[in-house]
């Protein structure tokens, strides 16, 4: 039995549910971290929100008790170490509760196809996300990421991607792709508006909140084209892009301290 814990948003759950259909179709979900964490003002507080997608997933949040049948008293306890680096061994590791992130883009190639089907909303989109989905199909459509919220303040950890970056990304989307139209995604769009110029045509999204966020990720994964911030949340967003002629724009360094990743897949360019 393979015990994977969820920990994080929306984005770091996905690459966690994912690492655990790489491992096995009978994985169960942890889900205590979200109970442990309430309150804590070290932690961003975060809810289970892989219920947005079609899946059903096996839950516990008691993994050190009786599961589903049975007892949990000889799993061992693994956590990922390094972070997000691809470690083939743990694919094959056996009776155990595994903790990470497991952001290297190795792990989800194989099974590709098994999670563009899993990944697809549960419900259908509302009026004004479904709008806007008809205009990104029928347009040169690329997405702008960026990611600021509870990053601003811990960017000594994950970094903040800047206005430099996100203006050399969309000359380089202009040089190759003709008559881009973009579609800007944050959590702070007041400050896109205010500080990055886009002389293209655009639009921002503004309206999904809270829970709904989820819609721009997945219409984000609707683009033919994506720029994505340093965030595990915009990379699905590229990810799920099933343009076979997508250009996917990612920061050189994805985090503060420049520290090796695996996240980033080889065709996507790096700026």
């Amino acid at each position: 039995m393979k015990i994977v814990r969820l920990m994080g948003g929306l984005g770091n759950q996905m690459f966690q549910y994912a690492f655990g259909v790489a491992v096995g179709n009978n994985t169960i979900y942890d889900i205590s971290w979200f109970d442990e964490t309430r309150g804590n003002p070290n932690v961003t507080q975060r809810e289970y929100e892989l219920d947005f997608w079609n899946i059903n997933p096996k839950l516990t949040d008691k993994p050190k008790k009786k599961i589903f049948g049975f007892i949990n008293l000889k799993l061992k306890h693994i956590v990922e170490s390094p972070f997000n680096i691809y470690n083939s061994k743990l694919l094959k590791e056996k009776n155990c509760i595994i903790e990470g992130y497991f952001q290297a883009s190795q792990y989800y190639e194989p099974i590709r196809n098994r999670l563009l089907k899993d990944f697809v909303p549960r419900n259908k989109p509302d009026y004004r996300n479904q709008k806007m989905l008809d205009l990104i199909r029928d347009k040169n459509s690329v997405s702008i990421h960026v990611r600021r919220g509870d990053y601003v303040k811990l960017q000594k950890i994950h970094g903040l991607c800047d206005i430099d970056y996100y203006e050399k990304s969309v000359q380089h989307i202009a040089k190759n792709v003709k008559h881009p139209y973009f579609f800007i995604f944050s959590d702070d769009i007041k400050w896109v508006k205010d500080n990055l110029n886009i002389d293209y045509p655009c639009e921002y999204i503004d309206f999904n909140h809270g829970r709904d966020s989820a819609w721009d990720m997945w219409l984000m994964a609707n683009c033919k084209h994506n720029i994505i911030a340093n965030s595990s949340f915009s990379w699905w967003g590229a990810w799920l892009n099933q343009n076979s002629d997508k250009i996917v724009i990612a920061p050189k360094c994805w985090k503060a301290d420049g520290s090796k990743t695996d996240i980033v897949p080889t065709n996507w360019k790096r700026i």
